[in-house]
């Protein structure tokens, strides 16, 4: 068994005592704090069908230290649950598994250290059983989803063996009787506004606009080690995780299956699904807002000139960026982005390796940065509704039967299925 530095380097001890199967090819990773649904999410993981490996579920019930008794109590019924849950429906198979992160440091406590346990443990595991390319997903506590979730997981790996990771096909429920109908209300305009900013990232050029959505993403072990494993970010460790990995290439999306994950609202992180449904409920009448659409379409001269950028001295491209609308301009000119450009030039040979270096500079990272920098002071977050209509007309979208939220998210679902690669 060749163990990689990462494990070696974290003086890692796995926490599970049973050996893995010799057939493992998935390991689901699901962190667990005070969660009530969890036997919904195990459930659904149960019912999958015709994966040909072996697959395991890996619960991370944690929750920090000093925490009340009736968290500690249900800490304590999620892991029995997951115990119950593997001498009900555990075979050859599928296996079912706790590891009780109890007593976290407050400081570090949370999704993303949670996952990180979980990943951690995955990653040892198919390594020991001399399976780098095996399948480390994440999902979450209160997801479900589609019964063929394994096979297809499986599927784009033995497809595609050079795959690092993916973002797999996610839909909220938008109906139904389990919430309240304002919620289901307000869950369609929050993904609406996802949607709209992945195909907008998209309209405009860049080339690394994938959906980051922890309950909706997986990665080989071997792609795990590499990139250092997951961070432990309260919240957006999907975001960060996700974007070391992307603008590296061989980044795909599984389309062929669903996550359904939870619209109910949270006080957990500070920002995310949960948070922006709880800031809903609070002014319903406002509604869901977005970027401003003309934020992102002030990127386009700067996107299409990148070739330019390569051919030009140091005082043409101070001069181009002046000359870029109003925001972006400012923006760049704020954050030194002539002298990084500079820079960038210098430490590459030809064309190709400048545009990569590029957008290694101007990653997601920057360019979230740069949209609340210009929502902040050039424009205003609108009505999600609003932008998507004015994002349909340009990106093609039959907006003919469009009065609702409901339909136009419809219509940006069906278009985040057409196929989309990053450029290197």
């Amino acid at each position: 068994m060749i163990i990689p530095d990462y494990f070696i380097k974290k003086n890692f001890k796995p926490k599970i005592s049973e050996n893995p199967s010799e057939s493992l090819s998935v390991c689901v990773v699901i962190p667990s704090f005070n969660e009530s649904s969890l036997d919904k999410s195990l459930l659904s993981l149960a019912n999958c069908k015709n994966h040909i490996g072996a697959a395991e579920v890996i619960v991370v019930v944690n929750h920090p230290e000093n925490s009340s008794v009736e968290i500690i109590e249900q800490s304590q019924k999620s892991a029995q649950l997951v115990e119950d849950f593997n001498f009900k429906y555990g075979n050859s198979k599928l296996n079912f598994y706790t590891i009780e992160a109890f007593e976290l440091q407050n400081k570090h406590a949370g999704v993303g250290l949670a996952r990180q346990i979980g990943m951690d443990e995955a990653a040892f595991r198919l390594f020991s059983i001399g399976n780098p390319n095996g399948i480390i997903a994440c999902f979450d506590a209160d997801a479900t989803c589609a019964d063929n979730y394994l096979e297809e997981l499986e599927q784009l790996w033995i497809q595609n063996p050079d795959t690092t990771a993916c973002s797999i096909r996610y839909e909220h429920p938008t109906s139904g009787t389990e919430y309240p109908a304002e919620i289901y209300k307000g869950i369609a305009g929050y993904e609406l506004h996802l949607r709209c900013y992945n195909q907008a990232s998209r309209h405009i050029g860049f080339p690394f606009s994938y959906h980051t959505i922890g309950s909706s993403m997986a990665c080989s072990a071997n792609t795990y080690v590499k990139f250092g494993g997951m961070n432990r970010h309260k919240a957006g460790e999907d975001f960060y995780f996700l974007q070391k990995i992307i603008p590296h290439g061989n980044f795909r999306e599984l389309n062929t299956t669903k996550i359904i994950p939870s619209p109910r609202s949270s006080t957990r992180v500070p920002f995310g699904t949960g948070r922006a449904m709880l800031k809903y409920l609070e002014d319903i009448d406002s509604g869901i807002k977005t970027y401003n659409l003309q934020s992102f379409l002030d990127l386009m001269p700067f996107f299409a000139e990148i070739d330019s950028l390569w051919e030009q001295d140091h005082k043409a491209v101070q001069v181009f960026i002046k000359n870029l609308p109003e925001p972006i301009s400012k923006f760049l000119l704020e954050n030194d982005a002539v002298l990084t450009i500079q820079k960038v030039k210098e430490n590459t040979a030809n064309l190709k390796s400048f545009r990569k270096r590029f957008f290694l500079w101007f990653d997601a990272f920057l360019l979230l940065k740069y949209l609340n920098y210009a929502n902040e002071y050039f424009y205003k977050r609108e009505p999600v509704e609003n932008e998507a209509i004015k994002l349909g007309k340009l990106i093609g979208l039959d907006l003919s039967n469009c009065q609702s939220t409901e339909k136009l998210l419809e219509l940006y679902r069906e278009k985040d299925l057409e196929a989309w690669g990053t450029k290197f």
